[in-house]
């Protein structure tokens, strides 16, 4: 019984060949997945929604229910990751695991979903930062009107600097993700205890027993549950550093290990945040009605009274959203040459390419850049019509979670094929975490296309649904018509003796790696 000596022969197990470079270390690799996260920052961009429908109680218990059901996503993609440790990730997991009579479809239509709603998630991004940043200048300028096209012109350069950072600045990004890293951390501890400490704080009540139906629903259970939504989405992109398997040293151990310990301090960091403003939260009306269009530079100015520590505190909100660009940047840029490689693409050869001195997927990364300027372009005409697709990035993201979880939970049953764990295994409660990730995923998908209010009109509309139903019909068409002649699931491009069966924790180890590993 032979053991992996390298990731290559990790790499090889899965089929595939050895062309990217290795260069992410644990730390970056952990960095990269807690600044994507950036549960807390998400949630200062996001929290009114939640605090509108739900309310305070639906926010705090939401985020608790929310992080509990985000580690059992994690550690399920996680033993996943470790069994084959590939940028194609949920994709190529799905057509793992699955039945072989559906395991071209699913997988391909799984592809284009996580694409589609991952390079909404860059556009997401791109549009907060810039839209951020209006709230800053509104706050410290009076006069400033902020257009919309400003706003397209900022996300343009957001989305062009973060391309250059991945391409021609590859080298520096692990040190990039590292640094981000720990700016998300450093930056909490600041804004946290800037608010506690200059803060009057409302009673215990308010924070953990109020309720608040603002959408108008007949039942406050459905107001409530909506109120899940913005720490679902503050803890959605757990699978940013899969997409790096192909580049990380030690990756069967290093990459479950960075997705796991990133949830930990995004959930911890995210919980304590999130009751720190609930707590500073004295006059909600002035908090929510501000000027500058995000209720949380409401509640910077209410806790310090001061314009220039709001200000500070919005621009580290901002440093880490940029920060976090450049790592989703890099992992769709792999997602989209890994499923381009399998031949899941048009012009797959072109997407699938790698510039030879940089180990980079630059056309790729071209290609997110141009998508997310053309999406931008949207927003000058109307918002509501670019919130209508940016609205499929958290449908996506936990789409993308269930269909590989709920393949990988049934193939356990299997005697035929049985399943060869990683390194990094859950042991005999693989199984009941499965259900549990699974379950989760399901509320969430239920959910996540309601309207924040009744009566729905063109302006609150929800469009996730049928954005989300769009592309899943034009992939199925397109897989039928075209595709299923050229794609039947990922590619073995090496045939290898190596089985996942035969990793064990001693078999991949940085002593049995290059001396780069340390």
């Amino acid at each position: 019984m032979t053991a992996y000596s390298s990731d290559t022969a990790a790499l090889e197990a899965a089929g595939k060949k050895e062309v990217l470079k290795r260069e992410w270390n644990f730390w970056a690799l952990l960095g990269m997945s807690a600044c994507t996260l950036c549960t807390w920052e998400a949630t200062s961009a996001l929290f009114a929604g939640a605090y509108l429908n739900g309310g305070p109680a639906s926010v705090v218990y939401g985020f608790i229910v929310s992080v509990f059901g985000t580690l059992a996503i994690t550690t399920s993609m996680a033993e996943m990751a470790s069994i084959s440790p590939i940028a194609g990730a949920q994709y190529h997991w799905t057509a793992e695991h699955a039945p072989v009579r559906w395991r071209a479809i699913i997988s391909y239509i799984q592809g284009w979903v996580t694409i589609t709603g991952w390079v909404a998630g860059v556009a997401s991004v791109c549009f907060l930062i810039a839209t951020m940043i209006q709230g800053v200048a509104v706050l410290n300028y009076s006069g400033y009107d902020a257009k919309r096209w400003h706003a397209t012109l900022m996300m343009i350069a957001a989305a062009g600097i973060a391309a250059i950072g991945t391409t021609i600045g590859k080298k520096l990004l692990p040190l990039w993700e590292t640094l981000g890293g720990g700016l998300h951390v450093l930056f909490f501890f600041l804004v946290t205890i800037g608010i506690l400490a200059t803060s009057d704080k409302t009673d215990n009540h308010d924070v953990w027993g109020t309720l608040i139906n603002g959408g108008g629903w007949p039942s406050d259970g459905v107001s409530f549950c909506l109120g899940f939504l913005t720490p679902a989405f503050a803890l959605a992109g757990v699978d940013a550093v899969v997409h790096m398997s192909e580049e990380a040293y030690n990756a069967p151990l290093n990459v479950p290990r960075a997705m796991l310990w990133s949830v930990i301090i995004n959930g911890t960091a995210g919980f304590l945040y999130i009751l720190t403003v609930l707590y500073s939260i004295t006059d909600a009306d002035a908090v929510l009605n501000n000027a500058t269009g995000f209720p949380i530079i409401g509640v910077f100015l209410q806790a310090t009274n001061n314009q220039k520590a709001a200000t500070a505190m919005m621009t580290a909100v901002i440093v880490v959203f940029t920060m976090n660009l450049f790592g989703c940047m890099a992992s769709v840029s792999r997602l989209i040459w890994a499923f381009a490689r399998d031949k899941g693409l048009p012009f797959s050869g072109f997407f699938s390419h790698i510039t030879p001195h940089s180990k980079s997927p630059t056309n790729a990364v071209v290609a997110i850049f141009v998508s997310v300027s053309l999406l931008s372009l949207i927003n000058i005409g109307s918002t509501t019509a670019f919130n209508a697709l940016i609205s499929l990035t958290t449908l996506g993201f936990y789409f993308s979670y269930a269909i590989p979880t709920l393949m990988f939970a049934i193939r356990r049953f299997s005697s035929s094929n049985p399943i060869r764990f990683g390194p990094w295994t859950l042991g005999r409660f693989g199984l009941t975490v499965n259900i549990i990730a699974i379950i989760f995923c399901i509320f969430l998908i239920i959910f996540l296309p309601f309207p924040p209010m009744l009566p729905v009109t063109s302006q609150n509309m929800n469009y996730a649904s049928p954005v989300f139903v769009g592309v899943m019909v034009l992939a199925f068409l397109n897989y039928h018509i075209r595709a299923r002649h050229r794609f039947t699931g990922p590619i073995k491009e090496i045939n290898s003796e190596t089985s996942s069966e035969d990793i064990s924790e001693e078999s991949v180890t940085p002593e049995k790696l290059p001396a780069e590993t340390h």
